[in-house]
C-alpha cells in the first residue's frame, strides 16, 4: 500500500488494522452466501487514505504522511475476547430493544435525495514518535520498519458534516462545517457497482431484507464479517456496525433496530453503561478487544444509535484537555453525537 500523499489525512492504528482486514480478507475464498461482504482494495485504499468515517480518522490536513506497508496491528497477539455479556449488560440490551420496537418509523429517502448526518465531538491528536527521535503530528499509524508511539495526546473539536448517497452509504461531500474534505465517491460507487449492498455498502432495500430473529440476525452480521483477521469477529463486526449506524440509523425500521439490539446480547466481549454526554444521557454498549474499547451510544428513550466513544483502557494513553474541552472520563480519546436527516441535495442542512 503506497504512502499517503501530503495533505491526506492519516488514520488511527485500529482503522487501518480494520481496513487492512477488510483489503486482506479478498485474498480468501468467497463465500457463496455473502459475496458482497468483501470490499474490493480500491475502496479499503480510499478509507485508508481518510474517509472512514467517526471517531477512527482524525481527518487532521496538512499533517506529514506516513506510509503503510503492513497492517499495524499484526504485532499484536493478545487473545481475542471470548467473555459472555453480563446479565446487566443483557437487561440494558433488551430495554432499549423494547424502546427501539415502538421507536419512530424508518425514514424514506426518494431518488435523488441524500442523508445528511453530522457528527459533533473531540477527538485527541497525537505526537507520534517514529523510532528515530523524529516527531511527527497525526494518528497512530507508523512507517514500516518504525514503531510508532504516542506520547500525551490533546482533545482538540472535531465537527463532521457528510452527504451520503443511500445507495451503498457512499460519502458523496465531507466537510468539518466550513470546507470540503476530499471525498472520493466515484471509488465508493465503483466498488457498490460491482459488490452490491452489504454491510459495509448497505442500502434501505438491503436493510430491510435482514432476519429480524435475533440469532439469525447474528449470524447473518457474523457471516457478512467472516473469520480471520487481525480482530476477532465480533470486534471488527461491532467497528463497522459504528459506521453502519453513523450512516443508517435512520432508514432502520423499528423492528430491526430492536432486532440488532437483541442480537448484540449473544455477542462475546460486550459490556454497557450509562453515561452522560452534554447533559443527555445516554446508554454506551461497548466491545473491549487488546486493552481498548469501542462504544456505540444510545438514546435509551428511542433505542436509536446518536453518537459513538473510543477509550484505552491500559493505562498506556494519556490525554491533555485544553481550555474550553469537556473534561472526558480518563482514557476517552475520541466522544461524538450525531444527528441524521433526508435532505434534498448535497450541501443542504
Amino acid at each position: 500500500m503506497r504512502d499517503l500523499p501530503p495533505g491526506r489525512p492519516e488514520p488511527t492504528d485500529e482503522s487501518v488494522s480494520r481496513t487492512w482486514y477488510r483489503v486482506t480478507s479478498a485474498q480468501r475464498p468467497a463465500r457463496t452466501r455473502t459475496p458482497s461482504r468483501i470490499l474490493v482494495p480500491a475502496l479499503a485504499a480510499t478509507l485508508v487514505a481518510g474517509l472512514v468515517v467517526g471517531g477512527a480518522v482524525l481527518f487532521r490536513p496538512g499533517g506529514e504522511p506516513l506510509g503503510f506497508g503492513a497492517p499495524p496491528s499484526a504485532d499484536k497477539s493478545s487473545d481475542p475476547n471470548l467473555t459472555p455479556a453480563p446479565p446487566e449488560t443483557v437487561a440494558a440490551l433488551n430495554a432499549l430493544a423494547a424502546a427501539a420496537a415502538a421507536g419512530p418509523p424508518a425514514a424514506r429517502v426518494a431518488p435523488g435525495r441524500y442523508i445528511f448526518a453530522r457528527h459533533d465531538g473531540w477527538a485527541a491528536g497525537y505526537e507520534m514518535s517514529a523510532g528515530n527521535g523524529v516527531q511527527r503530528r497525526g494518528g497512530s499509524g507508523a512507517a514500516p520498519g518504525q514503531a510508532a508511539v504516542p506520547s500525551n495526546g490533546t482533545l482538540e473539536r472535531q465537527i463532521r458534516e457528510i452527504w451520503f448517497d443511500p445507495q451503498g452509504m457512499v460519502a458523496v461531500s465531507i466537510t468539518d462545517g466550513k470546507r470540503e474534505m476530499s471525498a472520493d465517491p466515484a471509488a465508493g460507487r465503483a466498488a457498490f457497482k460491482d459488490r452490491g449492498p452489504s454491510l459495509f455498502q448497505p442500502t434501505p432495500e438491503w436493510l430491510a431484507t435482514l432476519p429480524t430473529d435475533p440469532d439469525q440476525l447474528r449470524a447473518e452480521l457474523r457471516e457478512q464479517i467472516g473469520e480471520g483477521g487481525a480482530w476477532s469477529t465480533d470486534h471488527a463486526l461491532w467497528s463497522t456496525l459504528q459506521e453502519v449506524y453513523f450512516s443508517a440509523d435512520l432508514v432502520m425500521t423499528p423492528e430491526l433496530r430492536a432486532a440488532l439490539l437483541r442480537s448484540f446480547t449473544g455477542l462475546r466481549g460486550i459490556t454497557s453503561s450509562e453515561i452522560t454526554v452534554d447533559g443527555r444521557r445516554l446508554v454506551a454498549v461497548r466491545h473491549t478487544e487488546r486493552g481498548g474499547g469501542n462504544e456505540i451510544l444510545f438514546d435509551p428513550a428511542t433505542g436509536s444509535a446518536v453518537g459513538r466513544r473510543s477509550m484505552s483502557l491500559d493505562g498506556s494513553v494519556t490525554v491533555s484537555v485544553p481550555p474550553g474541552a469537556p473534561k472526558l472520563e480518563p482514557g476517552v480519546t475520541y466522544q461524538a453525537t450525531w444527528t441524521q436527516k433526508v435532505v434534498a441535495g448535497v450541501g443542504v442542512r
